[in-house]
Parts: structure tokens; C-alpha cells; sequence
């Protein structure tokens, strides 16, 4: 009996136009080759992976889009009409071996390939899920975000596939919080402070009032106080560097801190302001 992982090697993409057909002879002897490895080695250890580097590698992603000079010609694509009953087109092949597969993740009792084939009519259904479709309506979003597409060419989306229905509608601007003076922010800015090592929560205060214009007047590290001006011994704090106030974790480059603003008027309630993340080392360092 041939083997799932055999069907699903050997069904090969027939969506590329001119795509040549692998000879059996030459993917089987692909497929007697077997990877060994030492299950006493022990595993290492995972990397922690911070916000920080997924930005990065967001940031790595979208200057290799923008360098893809590919276009519409090098895309050498061609539609597939689903046909369950043509043996040589490997569809039901495909749907057999890939579905075997999840089974076999699962322990579930896989189906031999007349089973397949028999509910093969209504499998459409169960491959063009919700899940799908939401994430081709997602990458279509991300890319008009690569190619800064004005805000009236985004879309949120209504659908429910088993009316069916499809509903695009206009995306509505972010909600600004308003500081004062013109300051507003929104939940997804964040205002950075690039530090060093003698940078003190005087320095940093000050950086915050060059930088965007409005003066902390307390800074939080999430259920820490750093510097609340009527708290005993707070005033002290200022002469105090930001290492030894927030002392940072080990390969964490950046803290981020929670930083309250005075009001217009005395009496009337601190103002809120977008998160604050300060970074120890320069960006340049």
C-alpha cells in the first residue's frame, strides 16, 4: 500500500504553467532517504523572542517586498477546476494523502481513497472554511499596508459562508485621545526615549518635554512607582540613573513605562498619555 507521506510527496504543484511531471523512479528514490537523528542529544534551549525582534523581522519583511521587482508576467499561474472524476489530474489523490496526514496527526482513522472520492462533491465546502477565507481577507489588508494604499482603500469585512454572504464596508479612523495643546494619541502610538547609561529620570523627564512637548509629571513601571512628586523621597529619585531605578532584565534592551501628564489647570486629574518605551543604549550605539 502506498504510504500518505509517499501520495502527498508525489503530488507535485500543477498550478505553475510549463511545470514539467517528476518521473516516479526519481521521487521515490527521494523518499527512501531518511534524515537519522540522536533522540539522547539534548534540545537547546529555546531564544526568547521579544516584541522587539518581531518588529525587526516585520520590518526585514516589508523592505524585501518592496525590493520583489517581480510582475504580473513572472507569475506563471494557471486555475485549477476541481474534478473528482479525473484520475489523472492527482486532485482526489491530493485531498486523500492531505487529509491522511492531519488524521494521522490526530490519531483519527484515515479514509482509503474511494471513501475520498465518494464525498469528494461536497469537500469544497470543508476546504473553503472561515479560516481561509479570513486569511486571505487579512493578506489583502497587509498588503495595501506594504504599499501605503490610502485609508479609504482599506475594508473591514462581514461574511458568513453558509447564508452565503459577503459584506465590505468603510474602516473607520482610530479613536485620538486629546492631551492638551494639540497633543492627542491613539492606541497604537508609542513614544520611545532613547537613553544611556548616566541618563537619569531627570534626563529622561526632560527628553519627554523636548521631544513631544508636554512634561511628565509621574512615571509608572507596571505596579512600580518610579516618580510620583508627592511621595516621600521621590524628589530624591531624579538625580538617580534609570539603570538602577528599573534595573533591566538580562538581553532586554528597552523597558516600557507608564508616564502620567500635568493638567491645564491644578486640581483637575493627570492627564494619560501613550505608553512610553525608554531604551538603555542609544539607537546608534
Amino acid at each position: 500500500e502506498t504510504p500518505p507521506l509517499w501520495q502527498a510527496v508525489f503530488c507535485y504543484p500543477r498550478g505553475w504553467v510549463n511545470t514539467g511531471s517528476p518521473h516516479e523512479e526519481e521521487v521515490s528514490v527521494l523518499f527512501q532517504q531518511v534524515v537519522q537523528t540522536d533522540e539522547a542529544i539534548r534540545k537547546p534551549d529555546p531564544i526568547p523572542v521579544s516584541s522587539e525582534d518581531e518588529r525587526n523581522a516585520l520590518l526585514q519583511l516589508e523592505s524585501a517586498i518592496l525590493a520583489n521587482k517581480a510582475t504580473k508576467s513572472d507569475l506563471q499561474m494557471k486555475e485549477l477546476n476541481f474534478e473528482k472524476d479525473d484520475d489523472s489530474n492527482g486532485h482526489i489523490d491530493f485531498i486523500t494523502a492531505a487529509s491522511n496526514l492531519r488524521a494521522k496527526m490526530y490519531n483519527i482513522e484515515p479514509a482509503d481513497r474511494l471513501k475520498t472520492k465518494r464525498i469528494a462533491g461536497k469537500i469544497i465546502p470543508a476546504i473553503a472554511t472561515s479560516t481561509a477565507a479570513v486569511s486571505g481577507l487579512v493578506a489583502l489588508e497587509l498588503i495595501k499596508v506594504v504599499g501605503v494604499c490610502p485609508f479609504q482603500a482599506y475594508k473591514n469585512c462581514f461574511f458568513n459562508l453558509a447564508i452565503p454572504i459577503i459584506v465590505f464596508t468603510e474602516t473607520a479612523a482610530v479613536r485620538k485621545t486629546e492631551i492638551r495643546n494639540g497633543i492627542s494619541f491613539t492606541i497604537w502610538d508609542r513614544w520611545t526615549i532613547h537613553g544611556k547609561d548616566n541618563f537619569t529620570l531627570l534626563d529622561f523627564i526632560n527628553t519627554v518635554k523636548e521631544k513631544y512637548g508636554i512634561e511628565p509629571i509621574m512615571v509608572v513601571q507596571g505596579v512600580k512607582m518610579l516618580y510620583v512628586p508627592v511621595m516621600p523621597g521621590h524628589v530624591k529619585r531624579l538625580k538617580l540613573t534609570m539603570q538602577k531605578l528599573v534595573k533591566p532584565v538580562v538581553n532586554k534592551k528597552y523597558v516600557d513605562l507608564t508616564v502620567s501628564f500635568a493638567p491645564e489647570i491644578d486640581g483637575e486629574e493627570d492627564l494619560p498619555g501613550p505608553p512610553v518605551r525608554y531604551y538603555f543604549a542609544h539607537e546608534n550605539n
